[in-house]
């Protein structure tokens, strides 16, 4: 997302931990703006490894709105539940 668009080095590292952790799932929350005014349309992404060196797009769920209110860890855990399965939820 904006990790990536911005250069940061961290995108670089989380590449590298995909890759070599092939079973590794990374869920973040993406924000497009959509018009001029500012308005955004904000969604909740899953990417994994392709295994060949590539990073691919699991799932993109578009959320009603932006999910960072208050506290932003709680909230940015919780857009992720979406992805998960069986006995991996706490």
């Amino acid at each position: 997302g904006n990790m990536k668009r911005n250069q940061d080095p961290k995108a670089d590292d989380i590449e590298k931990l995909m890759h070599r952790f092939p079973h590794l799932r990374v869920a973040y929350i993406d924000n497009i703006r959509i018009n001029r005014a500012g308005a955004s349309v904000y969604y909740s992404v899953l990417l994994k490894s392709d295994g060949q060196g590539n990073i691919q797009e699991v799932y993109r769920v578009r959320l009603p709105g932006n999910p960072v209110i208050g506290e932003g860890k709680p909230e940015n855990q919780n857009h992720a539940m979406i992805f998960t399965r069986g006995e991996f939820l706490q």
